[in-house]
């Protein structure tokens, strides 16, 4: 009768030993969720002010309305808002209504403040290079807030959020082929010194995002 009880305590140890405690992830409230929106929004549309300024353009359904804006004349926040349409059935369809939603009023929210911010606030000279890495930090700042505050600021953050959700694909590796592109088409609009600053910063822009948003390094939901 020793020996089993030895046996036993012997298992059970060697059991306990072997469980692990998983800490439950934290909620976002509601004000969590909008303030980080919001600076989200703001973070967003000031690197694309940057951009604007140096009269660079960045990847992404943001790149893809800047080429567009400077080949055709129209409004950059017009264009953005219009890009990104066509994404929001694959965000209602395989994500879910209220990151449709919030995806919405963000990327509207970027549409209306980046017009409104050259307004408010000039640049009477500004290094191209330098202009292309601070607004890649910007935007990509700007980016996270927004997928980890269950949002996202335009149709390629969409379906890369979408994807590293369902697949673990880096965010920012998705946004980087979609980049090629851009790029490919922005080199008709530019000339070779602001194209190699817009690539520069949009590299900073994807590095940025793929190496500080990973769902194991952020556990509030």
């Amino acid at each position: 009768m020793i020996g089993m009880t030895n046996n036993s305590t012997s298992a059970i140890s060697s059991s306990s030993a072997s469980v692990t405690y998983e800490r439950p992830r934290a909620a976002h409230s509601f004000f969590d969720n909008l303030q980080g929106q919001l600076f989200g929004v703001v973070m967003t549309s000031f690197g694309i002010a940057i951009l604007h300024a140096a009269g660079l353009v960045t990847g992404q359904a943001a790149g893809l309305a800047f080429v567009i804006s400077y080949a055709t004349g129209i409004d950059f926040g017009t264009l953005f808002f219009l890009v990104n349409l066509p994404f929001y059935f694959l965000a209602l369809a395989r994500i879910g209504v209220g990151f449709t939603i919030k995806s919405l009023i963000a990327v509207t929210g970027i549409a209306l403040l980046s017009g409104l911010l050259p307004t408010m606030m000039s640049f009477s000279a500004i290094n191209p290079y330098v202009a292309a890495v601070l607004a890649g930090f910007c935007v990509g700042i700007g980016v996270i807030a927004l997928f980890r505050h269950g949002a996202s600021g335009g149709g390629v953050g969409i379906l890369a959020y979408y994807l590293q959700e369902k697949t673990g694909f880096r965010a920012g590796w998705m946004q980087a082929l979609f980049d090629v592109a851009v790029f490919s088409a922005a080199a008709f609009v530019l000339d070779w010194p602001a194209l190699l600053a817009s690539m520069l910063g949009a590299a900073v822009l994807n590095a940025f995002v793929s190496f500080n948003h990973r769902a194991d390094w952020y556990v509030a939901r």
